[in-house]
């Protein structure tokens, strides 16, 4: 119910005087407050539609009429009603000039219409529309747990939301970030912001934003059934302890962490009862941080990413552990890039560290998820490396190599084999650089030079043929990822 719907009823005979300030006659009342006090403020609330007579107001000078109008507009009432005949013939001069001076819409009632005739007039579409949009509002919740329930993800169910209002929908968590939004900008220059607050308990605390909507008065009998449906899947999709996030997730992707490695059946297995498709091609994005940012910062960021994530990908699942958050993405909508979309995901948060893979098969990621965490630290987002040697000796499991290596190594297990063996590493580590393995061993150059000689004496080897180098270093890491 709004000022224009009275001016607009020819039963009524409602006459509009001063239509007050821009978009004021579109304001919705939300009750009708009949009063002869001079200053009714402090029984008035915010839209109420002002009747009187003026009984208290039989004066002439301006400024009475001024204080009285200045004091109704900082309520704000919708609007004011004037009633002729009882105690003014016709409306006041500065009644007019000051509403005129305020932007108050200003309403002359003939003699003969009884304030009674507008209250049950008002009172009853009220009633109606409040009606209709709990209507509304229970209709809109039971499409938005259909969606939910037949897979549709938060930013769909969002949208729907938005598309109903005709405003932008954002979901932000208690430090104000904005998780995940629906819908185009404000259109209006000046942007109104309306807070709900998601039936959600500690430590995860949402709320709702709406952006582009004057009042709250409309969108809470619209918005309150379907807020809680939100609440459910927004829990849904970031609770640690959902069956789909959680156990089954967990478990898939601390398989693909283990360092001795899961047999290919088992992967196949935890990756469809995850939901994924073993056959399918692999997305992953790791976040991390360093001990200089608060955990709250980190997961909110995560979470963000999470369900960003669901609007491009068909599946997204993740794993949270101290420090870092694995994802998990198969099935990309369109032709969406994960680079990309993590670099916007992540604009706002530079200290954090992101990594971000792709790799073509199921047996292809469980090194590539190993390569990514080895890479996590450096701030920024980062596209992570196909490969690197630690890799290629994680991709050689057969016994038979490590054998093979454990002898080769063999004769430097003397009295002083753990310092030759060292140097050795040491040696290939830097490249031949003698400086910086002096530096790092402590030791002078011809020391170096000595225990290079022995090692090749007993290793029978060159060490300045370059697959020799080569071999020797990956000896050494495979013996070592076999301890």
């Amino acid at each position: 119910m709004r000022i224009t719907d009275l001016v607009n009823d020819a039963e009524l005979n409602i006459r509009l005087r001063v239509a007050g300030e821009e978009d004021r006659l579109a304001r919705p009342i939300s009750w009708c407050a009949p009063t002869e006090h001079m200053d009714p403020t402090p029984f008035l609330s915010a839209n109420a539609l002002v009747l009187t007579n003026g009984m208290g107001l039989n004066v002439r000078d301006f400024r009475i009429w001024d204080a009285y109008v200045e004091r109704l507009s900082s309520v704000p009432v919708a609007g004011l009603v004037f009633g002729l005949g009882a105690a003014h013939r016709e409306l006041p001069a500065g009644l007019i000039q000051a509403c005129e001076a305020h932007g108050l819409p200003l309403l002359e009632l003939p003699p003969e219409v009884p304030f009674v005739l507008v209250m049950r007039h008002v009172e009853h579409n009220i009633a109606s529309e409040r009606y209709e949009e709990l209507r509304k509002g229970w209709d809109l919740a039971d499409e938005c747990t259909r969606l939910a329930a037949g897979g549709q993800s938060l930013a769909e169910v969002l949208q729907r939301v938005a598309s109903a209002i005709s405003a932008r929908v954002a979901v932000v968590d208690h430090s104000g970030f904005e998780l995940v939004a629906s819908g185009g900008a404000p259109r209006t220059t000046r942007t109104t912001r309306t807070t709900f607050r998601l039936p959600s308990g500690d430590p995860h605390r949402f709320k709702l934003i709406i952006e582009g909507v004057e009042s709250n008065v409309v969108l809470q009998p619209i918005l309150g059934p379907v807020a809680a449906v939100i609440a459910m899947q927004l829990g849904y999709t970031l609770g640690s302890r959902s069956p789909l996030h959680s156990r089954e997730a967990a478990r898939f992707i601390e398989a693909l962490y283990e360092e001795r490695g899961t047999s290919a059946a088992a992967l196949r297995r935890y990756a469809s009862e995850t939901g994924f498709d073993p056959d399918g091609e692999w997305g992953l994005v790791l976040v991390g941080g360093s001990d200089h940012v608060a955990p709250a910062r980190l997961r909110a960021m995560a979470w963000r990413a999470r369900v960003g994530l669901q609007s491009g990908f068909g599946t997204v699942r993740f794993m949270e552990e101290a420090g870092l958050t694995t994802l998990l993405v198969q099935h990309p909508h369109g032709s969406l890039e994960l680079l990309a979309a993590a670099q916007e995901f992540f604009a706002d948060a530079p200290e954090l560290s992101v990594v971000v893979s792709e790799c073509g098969s199921l047996m292809e990621l469980p090194l590539a998820l190993q390569l990514s965490r080895r890479h996590i630290g450096r701030p920024g987002v980062q596209r992570a490396p196909l490969a690197d040697l630690a890799s290629v000796v994680q991709g050689l499991p057969s016994q038979g190599l490590v054998a093979m290596s454990k002898r080769l190594l063999a004769p430097l297990a003397t009295e002083s084999g753990g310092m030759l063996r060292e140097t050795l590493a040491a040696y290939l580590r830097h490249s031949g650089n003698s400086r910086e393995i002096c530096d790092e061993l402590f030791i002078h150059r011809n020391t170096l030079s000595y225990r290079l000689r022995k090692i090749e004496e007993l290793l029978e080897l060159d060490l300045s043929d370059g697959e020799v180098r080569a071999v020797c270093l990956l000896a050494l890491n495979i013996v070592k990822a076999s301890h």
